[in-house]
């Protein structure tokens, strides 16, 4: 719950639901340990891409995850617009990854690409639910400075 300017309450369809958090958890945990540790990764997919993807890859992850976790850990409309950020981040870098695999891996990585492609719209929708309440949140402070 947010309160709008004026003290008009607005219902924000809150980004801490525990399956979100975790799953920002693990793209930072495995963005960082792929740039760090790259050893400890798994090498059946990585190892068919260019090195330059697998770099902006875990970078993504890393970066995308952190601003929508610092997002989702704040109140306020500013949480709002980092969280989704963030969400753009990994949304584009989601589906970049799946259509490189399927470009350059053929059938053998449907199964990852499906899994990151289907993260990708989750976090797409989540995008979507935040921009109507920011929306929503716009609205009803125009309203209120019109003296309605």
């Amino acid at each position: 719950m947010i309160r709008a300017r004026g003290g008009i309450p607005l219902l924000v369809r809150s980004g801490r639901n525990p399956f979100e958090v975790l799953m920002l958890v693990a793209c930072v945990a495995t963005g960082t340990v792929g740039l760090f540790q790259p050893s400890s990764t798994s090498n059946v997919i990585i190892s068919m891409l260019p090195n330059w993807e697998v770099i902006t890859w875990y970078s993504g992850l890393t970066l995308g995850g952190l601003v929508s976790l610092f997002g989702v850990s704040r109140n306020g409309v500013v949480s709002l617009v980092l969280e989704r950020a963030g969400l753009v981040t990994l949304t584009c870098l989601m589906l970049a990854y799946s259509t490189a695999v399927v470009t350059q891996v053929g059938v053998r990585g449907a199964l990852p690409a499906l899994f990151t492609g289907l993260f990708a719209v989750a976090c797409a929708i989540r995008f979507v639910y935040i921009t109507t309440d920011l929306k929503r949140m716009e609205d009803i402070t125009a309203t209120r400075s019109d003296g309605e």
